[in-house]
């Protein structure tokens, strides 16, 4: 709330006058910022508070106040109309002593760090100022406040604000989000000065989910008296998987093998495809019929965990294999037949192929979220029609499939996903939003049916398949913005480098 001032009250200390005037009765002067900048979060402050930090002036010839320090603070009362302004009025200097005084204000000012501003949310917080009357009292986006006070609920993340500048407030709450899990917090940080923040979060929650899913799978497991364990090294010819074994003549089952003492499970993940036969009969269509009303897209498939079988010592328990020879777990060259090198080398190509699956499902949320928040835009960027005709032109896969597939995907990335088509069928809602936009919003929206033809075709094998209509799509999305993981990078080519952590430094000195 402002306090209401009489304009022209003046004090005098000798060599300036404070005085309190109309800001339309300002001249703003000659200035080194030549474009005054004016954020809406700095319009909004002055409009509660009113100017709370004088302006600088001098009176000229005719008596007129020529502002030498605070064209903003200018600029933005007249805007908001604020009646008065505290003004300090000094003598003319001259136009050296201008430039250097009005480089110093700018130059000379540091931003409050993350830690600051928490500290004094939390103040006011604890003051009885509610949590919506602080963003509006500081200019402040409401989910930033939420965050702050997040941040100040956990010393993890509070620690961390204060002692590192690059370390924004929203950044500072998801280390709070992770405050139990040290590594998780040092990733993080480190990723928060040099990049690919949103992916690590994203691959930090997918790896925590997942980790709990296992954990709940496991637990489910032991309460029916399996013994868990970890997925076992097949060189190691005591360990096989019960469907490659037998007793006698009986291939073993899980219950045949249940009161066995080397009966146990490891856990390994699959795919599970809802719906899957549920497929539409007739796929043709003339285009006359009305499309169902109520959503239409097929459900995503999602990982479950679930155990595979094995035997901790087949032959001491007198079981034999199956189909000959010795279980090696994969089709390829048996582990057991493989020299130390070999193994050694199998073992890193398994690991990289499952954890570069694991990051492209996560880096595909980060995208598609992305996606979503640059299609709200109401103009396409400049580059847009030259992609757009260029995808038309190159009759790329993805792009034709969209089109004969009804194109789903773009229907979410829009915010039509509860009106997109069946398969085949073109969908009523998107061509009615074309028809209501704007020529500038009409080509967001072609951009985005492009896009999201590309997106509805990548899967968790284009980081080593190579295409080059991926390539190019993700290339894109990085010329507009979005900032691309290692796992999206070697989908465009890129060889992956070894991964080095790079330390957190600490703070400076005082």
């Amino acid at each position: 709330m402002r306090t209401t001032i009489r304009a022209h009250e003046t004090v005098n200390d000798g060599q300036a006058t404070l005085r309190y005037v109309d800001p339309a009765t300002l001249v703003v002067g000659a200035n080194v910022r030549s474009d005054a900048q004016l954020d809406p979060e700095f319009v909004q402050s002055i409009k509660e508070r009113g100017v709370r930090e004088a302006i600088v002036a001098y009176a000229d010839e005719t008596g007129a106040l020529v502002v030498l320090r605070g064209q903003r603070r200018t600029l933005a009362a007249l805007e908001t109309k604020c009646d008065v302004v505290p003004v300090l009025v000094e003598p003319k200097p001259d136009e050296p002593d201008r430039l250097v005084d009005q480089l110093g204000e700018n130059d000379h000012r540091r931003a409050l760090r993350a830690g600051d501003r928490v500290a004094a949310f939390e103040q006011l917080a604890a003051f009885g100022v509610t949590r919506a009357q602080i963003a509006k009292r500081t200019s402040t986006p409401r989910p930033v406040v939420d965050a702050a006070l997040a941040v100040a609920g956990s010393e993890v993340a509070r620690s961390a604000a204060n002692r590192w500048d690059w370390l924004d407030i929203p950044k500072a709450a998801i280390l709070a989000e992770f405050e139990d899990d040290r590594e998780a917090v040092k990733e993080l940080a480190v990723a928060a000065r040099e990049g690919g923040f949103d992916h690590t979060v994203q691959r930090l929650r997918d790896a925590r989910a997942e980790a709990r899913a296992k954990a709940e799978a496991a637990a489910a497991l032991t309460a029916v008296g399996v013994s868990v364990v970890e997925r076992p090294d097949w060189s190691v010819e005591r360990f096989m998987r019960l469907r490659m074994l037998k007793h006698g003549d009986a291939p073993l089952t899980v219950e045949n093998h249940a009161s066995c003492p080397g009966h146990a499970a490891y856990l390994t993940s699959d795919w599970v495809h809802p719906d899957e036969s549920d497929e539409e009969e007739d796929s043709f269509d003339n285009g006359t019929e009305q499309e169902a009303v109520g959503p239409q897209a097929r459900p995503e498939p999602y990982r479950v965990w679930v155990p595979e079988y094995l035997c901790m010592d087949a032959a001491a328990h007198g079981h034999v294999p199956r189909f000959g020879g010795h279980d090696s777990g994969t089709g390829r060259k048996k582990a057991a037949d493989m020299n130390d090198t070999e193994r050694e080398q199998a073992r890193t190509q398994r690991r990289d192929v499952i954890d570069s699956n694991k990051a492209w499902e996560s880096a595909e949320k980060v995208r598609r979220q992305w996606l979503r928040t640059f299609l709200q835009g109401r103009k396409a960027p400049t580059s847009a029609a030259a992609f757009i005709a260029g995808s038309l032109a190159r009759t790329d896969f993805e792009v034709t499939q969209a089109v004969s597939g009804g194109n789903q995907l773009a229907h979410e990335l829009l915010g039509l996903a509860d009106q997109a088509p069946k398969f085949g069928r073109h969908s009523a809602a998107m061509v009615e939003v074309v028809g209501k936009a704007s020529d500038s919003r009409a080509q967001m929206i072609a951009l985005g049916l492009i896009l999201a033809a590309y997106e509805e075709g990548t899967d968790r094998n284009c980081w080593r398949a190579g295409r080059d209509s991926i390539a190019r799509y993700l290339r894109y999305l990085e010329a507009n913005g979005y900032e691309l993981s290692t796992v999206e990078k070697r989908a465009c080519g890129e060889k992956p480098s070894a991964a080095a952590t790079s330390p957190v430094p600490q703070p400076a000195a005082a």
